[in-house]
């Protein structure tokens, strides 16, 4: 190989970390910043207590699985090890909480899972498409997510939707793909006093950041991991 196609390969390796790099953390400019305080700054509030728990989540797989065939619930039980959920608004788990289904339409689910995992999960779920109509998508790169927990996470989030996000409404395990701040986001509350997830497009990492952290001032937050 020539000097120019070596140089040109090494460009090609350098935008690809790069981008790479960028996908890895879609909130690493604003966590930055924000570590300048230190970790266990609370920001807003009385200064001294944080009501609200910002974590970014990161190494998380995200299956866009779709099926028009029925049921489904068997098909892919012994794949996930939970029952797809078939009722608006809800998820399921599996046994270890690793796994998780959410419905976000008719015949329409998130599945998401440790990076780690996914492999070898997305091969079992084409496994049992096959024979069916409907198709899995890895969009995981597509998205960032963010973790809201805390007493007064429900509080924050509500300032910017529509749902109703009392615990009588909207439960442990409860799903809704609605906007926040107009931003098309979807809501997952997680079991066991697990706070909120936030699924938003990635290139809207920024905005959301923004946004919460506004939304959170007047309860007094802080960054966790």
């Amino acid at each position: 190989m020539d000097e120019t196609g070596t140089r040109n390969l090494a460009a090609e390796s350098a935008f690809e970390s790069a981008f790479e790099s960028a996908f890895e953390s879609a909130f690493a400019a604003v966590l930055l910043e924000h570590a300048g305080g230190g970790a266990q700054r609370v920001v807003g509030g009385d200064g001294s207590t944080a009501r609200v728990v910002l974590a970014p989540v990161e190494g998380r797989a995200v299956l866009d699985l779709r099926t028009v065939s029925s049921p489904v619930r068997d098909t892919f039980a012994t794949v996930l090890g939970l029952q797809l959920p078939t009722v608006a608004w809800l998820s399921a788990a599996d046994a270890e909480g690793r796994v998780h289904a959410l419905w976000t339409g008719p015949g329409n689910w998130l599945i998401t899972c440790p990076d780690a995992q996914r492999p070898d999960l997305e091969a079992r779920l084409r496994t049992a498409l096959e024979g069916m109509t409907g198709a899995l998508t890895d969009v995981g790169a597509g998205f960032a997510v963010l973790n809201l927990s805390g007493p007064a996470a429900a509080d924050v989030l509500a300032q910017g939707c529509t749902i109703d996000l009392d615990p009588a409404a909207f439960p442990e395990g409860a799903c809704a793909m609605t906007a926040l701040a107009r931003m098309r986001v979807v809501i997952h509350r997680l079991p066991q006093a697990g706070g909120y997830d936030v699924y938003v497009a990635r290139s809207f990492a920024g905005s959301l950041w923004q946004w919460v952290t506004v939304a959170a001032l007047e309860f007094g937050y802080r960054v966790g991991q």
